[in-house]
């Protein structure tokens, strides 16, 4: 082989491999807040205030699989704690959200260590139940500070914070690479 097609061909692989691979995915956001003190392996309490059978098993899969990945902390139930850093509930509402996280934010923190997720059992009522779960995944997903994404299955990649329906069509349940990587980067 020729010394000039040699060097071409040396050439061409390197700007192949250097250049043409895509960046890594970055399908999150950030809000105002986060938990105060939560690193490595550190709890963040919950309890529900008012829930049926339908929405606990929903959020106790959702709190499965975000506690089963890399995220720092893990979601611990506290029945008894008066103040838990996140309390859920379920009940009908008239606005056309599936769900709400509520919060305030202070210095980059959540006010009060806390945070509340309603599902609004009128507008999820046609879900299936892994539907349900994502939805909870979502919500958890804000709690933990993340924003809203945009972003298609595909490009750059899945998001359980991606809104509507479009994540349920993402193959397999959340939270994927990047929900896990916007909570490192947050905390």
């Amino acid at each position: 082989m020729p010394r000039i097609l040699q060097v071409f061909l040396l050439c061409t692989s390197f700007f192949a491999i250097h250049f043409s691979t895509a960046a890594p995915a970055q399908a999150y956001h950030h809000l105002c807040g986060k938990f105060f003190g939560v690193d490595g392996n550190d709890p963040i309490s919950y309890n529900y205030k008012k829930i049926t059978t339908t929405y606990y098993n929903a959020f106790n899969g959702a709190q499965g699989r975000w506690d089963a990945t890399s995220a720092p902390g893990y979601f611990r139930y506290e029945k008894n704690n008066g103040d838990p850093e996140v309390e859920v509930k379920d009940e009908g509402h008239a606005w056309d959200d599936w769900a709400r996280t509520s919060y305030s934010c202070t210095f980059g923190y959540w006010s009060y260590d806390e945070v509340y997720i309603v599902f609004n059992t009128s507008t999820m009522r046609g879900l299936s139940a892994r539907e349900k779960k994502i939805v909870a995944e979502h919500e958890l997903g804000h709690a933990y500070g993340l924003a809203h994404e945009y972003y298609t299955c595909a490009n750059p990649g899945p998001a359980v914070m991606r809104q509507g329906t479009g994540k349920f069509g993402c193959g397999g349940d959340g939270p994927w690479y990047d929900d896990v990587k916007g909570v490192k980067a947050k905390y």
